[in-house]
């Protein structure tokens, strides 16, 4: 395809998904939190979603090779154009907000969050201290709408002080959140854009983040704080990769203080120290004593079955596959066994654990000196994280997005597309089949994937830039 049909395409494919989001907007406004779940239309969420995946992955191939300078000022005013359209629109299916808004609450006041669950601002308000009782009374509309409300809060203390600024700035406002949140989003494209300008690749490849549909809903529509942790992962890594070790750590520890995920990258920043004992002491030490100071407050409220760590990590489980799959293994052998099926959870997420620690192992058995290649490592081992997950909701996959930006590849491309389908649960909900969803739609969003991960497999040089799998043997230039 020639540069100038491409050009085209990327100017028909924002149209369209400008398009799409503006009625996606309007399409919100039948989603208000106390309209019965019956009668919110989500098959119309979903089929505009997978539209807006379609484009999206259209706008991707046609990228390739085609970087005027026109064409970038095209893609940053669609980017913000779709900012604009869903910041300001009613939020569809989705409520964590709620808790984000009492945490920044909580701690705007000068209490820790880990020591009261939602319930107590519901039902036993008067044993509360006088400021926190005062919270009870003015945030009353949104207390009565957080989900788990038995449970103590689970996000880590970074994201609380962003939780606390939103207060500041807009008291129980979720418009004052997003504007937070487009901070975040605004310094992690920014990041990509000069990481891709380093690795000398166009930064039209920015759009794979910046007109992310998946990205745009689960942010400016949900308002999912993921976004908090992402600039500061990839700060850190810029960091180790110009080889800054320490202050990576100390970058690395504020991310895992927003989501405790980015640690499943410490080994990416310790892989080039092994030769170093006493940096690699240091970097540790910073890593793990910042992390245990961040998570000293939770500790200190208790890690009971009120807490949300505990909760989360003990059986939380929804839109998984990979993970139904081992969970349905060990059961069996557990079966077989006769050993209780209460232990099976515990077992599979230990099982979990096992192969994700021996995937980044094989991913990091050599020592790589070309940045490209260390950007592809990080985006393995953090979607094999979201895929051996046992709980892969949309926004989760937000961990993904800026890896995917820096080294594209079709598969996850393809998941990017189809998580929406997640959003049907809801109708399956709503008609008391939701089942149906858990044990047969949900093939439809990660059977095509998996498919396309082993042709990538088998076929190093047909995908987009680096290969994951051959890469060692493979003599392919990265991406233009």
């Amino acid at each position: 395809m020639k540069a100038r049909p491409r050009i085209h395409i990327i100017v028909l494919t924002g149209i369209a998904l400008i398009g799409l989001h503006v009625a996606l907007a309007c399409l919100s406004s039948q989603f208000d939190y106390d309209r019965p779940l019956m009668d919110k239309p989500v098959p119309w969420l979903v089929a505009l979603e997978l539209a807006a995946g379609a484009f999206f992955l259209v706008s991707v191939y046609a990228i390739r090779g085609a970087s005027r300078r026109g064409l970038v000022a095209w893609a940053l005013l669609v980017g913000l154009a779709l900012r604009g359209l869903m910041i300001g629109s009613t939020p569809i299916l989705e409520d964590d907000f709620y808790r984000y808004l009492l945490d920044g609450a909580v701690v705007a006041n000068g209490f820790s969050p880990y020591r009261y669950e939602p319930d107590q601002f519901e039902s036993r308000a008067e044993q509360l201290p006088g400021p926190l009782q005062q919270i009870a009374k003015e945030g009353q509309d949104s207390i009565n709408r957080i989900n788990h409300p038995h449970l103590k809060t689970i996000y880590p203390p970074v994201a609380q002080v962003v939780f606390a600024a939103a207060y500041f700035v807009g008291p129980w406002s979720v418009l004052a959140l997003k504007a937070l949140l487009l901070l975040f989003d605004l310094a992690t494209v920014a990041l990509l854009w000069l990481i891709l300008r380093g690795l000398g690749r166009s930064p039209t490849w920015a759009l794979i983040y910046w007109w992310n549909p998946l990205l745009i809903k689960e942010i400016y529509n949900s308002a999912h704080m993921d976004v908090i942790a992402l600039p500061l992962v990839l700060g850190a890594l810029m960091l180790s990769f110009r080889g800054m070790p320490l202050r990576a750590s100390g970058m690395l520890a504020l991310a895992v203080g927003a989501k405790v995920w980015p640690l499943v990258l410490a080994p990416v920043l310790f892989r080039p120290l092994l030769r170093q004992p006493s940096r690699l002491l240091a970097s540790v030490g910073l890593l793990a004593g910042a992390t245990i100071a961040f998570f000293a407050p939770v500790c200190a409220a208790g890690l009971d079955m009120a807490s949300g760590f505990v909760a989360y990590g003990r059986d939380w489980e929804m839109n998984d596959a990979l993970y139904m799959l081992i969970l349905w293994m060990i059961r069996k052998l557990l079966e077989f066994g006769s050993v209780p099926s209460s232990h099976a959870h515990i077992a599979a997420r230990v099982v979990v654990v096992c192969v994700l620690a021996g995937w980044i192992g094989w991913v990091l058995r050599e020592q790589d000196t070309d940045e490209a290649l260390q950007w592809d490592s990080c985006l393995l081992i953090v979607a094999a994280l979201f895929l051996l997950s046992p709980a892969q909701f949309p926004w989760y996959y937000l961990w993904v997005i800026p890896f995917m930006t820096i080294s594209p590849r079709l598969s996850l491309l393809v998941l990017n597309a189809l998580l929406p389908l997640y959003y049907l649960r809801f109708y399956f909900l709503a008609h008391g089949q939701a089942e149906t969803f858990d044990h047969l739609i949900v093939w439809f969003e990660y059977v095509p994937v998996w498919v396309l991960i082993v042709w990538e497999w088998t076929r190093p040089e047909s995908n987009w830039g680096i290969r994951p799998f051959a890469r060692r043997r493979s003599n392919k230039k990265s991406l233009p």
